[in-house]
């Protein structure tokens, strides 16, 4: 113990971890008020640590627990976890432990030491000492437990942790918890909630999985999920989702009644974007013919938008009984419907507005603690009750209250930027923090590049390297200097010319990278990959975008490309109705694949549309990820992840990218 003590005092000594830790302040362009403040806070901490110094051995841990939660509400939380890290829990006493407990997991997270907190919150110590907590600080750890364990992906400790939790807590404060279990559920790939719902484990938690399988299984047909819920519900009764259902099945009786029964697709029939428009129009129309006999079956018309002005059109298709409006594709058409002073019916835009771009990305550059929406703060308005009367399946007229399909313009479509930032924060989340780009030099590619940098930034990553290629020739040169591999040869052959004789020489790279962000297609990734190999460098994980993957296969000519992990579209590993049908009726090239997705997911998303708006934790799994609405009617995506082993592209389970992220 004093070896222990002796340890902390000598990092502590003369200020000299406070010097280290502390945020150095800039006066230049900083108000007296400020720098007042953070010297008046940095008085207090030194004093704290003064104390620490001179006082009994859980006086010190007590006075410097003190001075990290000072740190903590001051947003300092760096400078906090830095103070608590000389000190040694297995030398403190129960009741100490239990306190600094408290404090460093609260501090670990909110410094983004995911794992480390995640680590003190299920230490078996903890797990003795359990039973002599009292209620409320159970409360507070199984809370921090299950949001840290969500966070890294573990959504299986997650759920665990909060069925747990549910029974310590009220009517109001289940309802939220609810909320919670249901984004973990919704975030479990098909098969592991399958192997859930099938646990004998734990059977609130299995019935819990249960209830989230015939929701996803019905989620094409909202008249069919709403009879699997009710049916879910009788056999249940006394579960804690039937006492406080997930609020967007609340919302399912209102979203049927209320849902559009025409519906005008607005997609060109000619031109430069034919082609893509074609491969929308299949997806949207396979998902179409896969639910043909359901009720909610709408009636759709189409409209050349290649014809005429886009204005005319919507007004047109309105004037002809359209309750909503899908489409267009084009971009000008879309900034051209967002500038009308207002909309007769809903937009599902399937493109993004230009001018949009900023606004978007900001919106998406959050802490990595917020990545997951809260819960809500409020429960949802009574539940309109159901028609239970047959809608008519060709009708042109408008339901009787159509408030939850207000007028508004969403916006949908495969943006790479997307791609870019979930790769970001996926990254940041595995424990990396200095990045190395790889992307070709073209100008997508730029967007998705400085979506990345914005989004890295943003969490406190550092790009270390960006390598930019125009085709096979320059691989090697690039990431040679990327790499600082001709550096090394350059100081060899300097030392050469002092020593004046051969010595053995291994050139090296440099040792500041941590991880790769690749953009590159199948070509040029297969060659890419073998030269960082071959350049020092096959040893840095390498994190890609979609491109890397068409859906095709080829194990022999993809062996290199074993290793790399990728984001890409669900839609590229479903066997369903509707890429069976686009399979057996259509010939387009592999890379039309995400449109056909993109076009299912059209389909799929607009009776869903007031659900994602106005519940904004609600995200669905659609053919091309998992979809949440931002505040500005975006639809954003979170794409599953795959690798490549032995040349094949196969998805990763959650629970094995968690695996990856703590590995040491």
């Amino acid at each position: 113990m004093r070896n222990n003590l002796a340890r902390v005092l000598s990092v502590l000594s003369l200020g000299l971890l406070l010097t280290a830790c502390a945020p150095q302040s800039t006066r230049t362009g900083s108000t007296d008020e400020g720098n007042a403040s953070s010297q008046a806070l940095e008085r207090q901490v030194n004093k704290l640590v003064d104390k620490a110094r001179q006082g009994s051995p859980s006086e010190r841990t007590d006075y410097l627990l003190q001075a990290a939660e000072l740190l903590q509400q001051q947003g300092q939380t760096d400078w906090a976890y830095s103070l608590l890290q000389p000190l040694s829990a297995q030398s403190m006493s129960d009741a100490v432990y239990l306190n600094y407990l408290q404090s460093y997991s609260a501090i670990a997270y909110a410094s983004d030491h995911f794992f480390e907190a995640r680590d003190a919150l299920s230490s078996p110590r903890l797990k003795q000492l359990w039973s002599t907590l009292r209620p409320e600080q159970q409360r507070t750890l199984l809370e921090r437990r299950a949001q840290t364990s969500s966070l890294l992906g573990d959504y299986q400790s997650s759920l665990a942790t909060r069925v747990e939790l549910g029974y310590l807590l009220g009517r109001d404060e289940l309802y939220l918890n609810n909320e919670a279990i249901w984004q973990d559920l919704m975030s479990l790939t098909t098969p592991e909630l399958d192997e859930l719902a099938t646990s004998a484990d734990n059977a609130t938690l299995s019935s819990w999985a249960t209830l989230a399988q015939v929701t996803r299984d019905s989620a094409a047909n909202l008249n069919r999920q709403l009879e699997r819920v009710d049916l879910w519900r009788m056999q249940h009764p006394s579960h804690p989702a039937n006492l406080e259902l997930p609020s967007d099945l609340q919302l399912l009786g209102q979203l049927i009644a209320q849902q559009p029964q025409t519906i005008a697709l607005l997609l060109p029939q000619r031109g430069r974007l034919a082609g893509a428009a074609n491969a929308v129009r299949d997806g949207f129309l396979a998902a179409y013919f896969a639910e043909r006999s359901a009720e909610q079956n709408p009636t759709i018309r189409q409209y050349d938008t290649d014809t005429g002005d886009i204005n005319q059109l919507y007004d047109q298709a309105v004037s002809e009984g359209a309750e909503l409006i899908i489409g267009p594709l084009a971009k000008d058409n879309v900034d051209a419907l967002a500038q009308r002073s207002s909309l007769s019916v809903p937009v599902l835009a399937l493109n993004y507005r230009e001018q949009n771009s900023d606004k978007s990305a900001n919106t998406t550059n959050l802490n990595i603690a917020d990545l997951k929406v809260p819960p809500l703060q409020a429960k949802l308005p009574g539940v309109i009750p159901i028609n239970t009367s047959n809608p008519t399946l060709t009708g042109n007229q408008p339901t009787a209250n159509n408030s939850l399909f207000a007028p508004a313009l969403y916006q949908f479509g495969l943006a790479a930027e997307d791609e870019a930032r979930q790769i970001a924060r996926h990254a940041h989340l595995q424990g990396h923090r200095r990045a190395m780009i790889i992307a070709p030099d073209i100008d997508w590619a730029e967007r998705s590049v400085e979506a990345f940098i914005q989004q890295w930034q943003q969490l406190d990553g550092e790009v270390v390297a960006l390598s930019r290629y125009i085709g096979a020739g320059d691989y090697s040169d690039v990431l040679k200097r990327s790499l600082l591999v001709d550096d090394s040869e350059q100081r060899h052959s300097q030392l050469r010319k002092i020593i004046y004789t051969n010595s053995h020489f291994e050139p090296r790279r440099r040792k500041d990278i941590e991880m790769i962000f690749l953009i590159a297609n199948p070509p040029q990734a297969r060659q890419i990959k073998p030269t960082l190999a071959f350049h020092y460098a096959g040893d840095i994980p390498v994190f890609a975008t979609s491109q890397i993957y068409n859906g095709t296969d080829s194990p022999k000519a993809d062996r290199d490309l074993n290793g790399i992990r990728f984001n890409t579209l669900p839609w590229l590993f479903a066997d369903n109705v509707e890429t069976q049908s686009i399979d057996a009726n259509t010939d387009a090239p592999p890379a039309y694949e995400r449109l056909h997705a993109m076009g299912a997911d059209a389909y799929h998303l607009y009776p869903r549309l007031p659900q994602l708006k106005h519940l904004p934790q609600t995200r669905v799994l659609g053919a091309t990820g998992m979809l949440s609405m931002l505040q500005d009617g975006r639809i954003v995506r979170e794409q599953i992840w795959a690798e490549f082993d032995d040349g094949i592209a196969k998805p990763i389970t959650s629970s094995a990218i968690q695996r990856a992220g703590n590995a040491p």
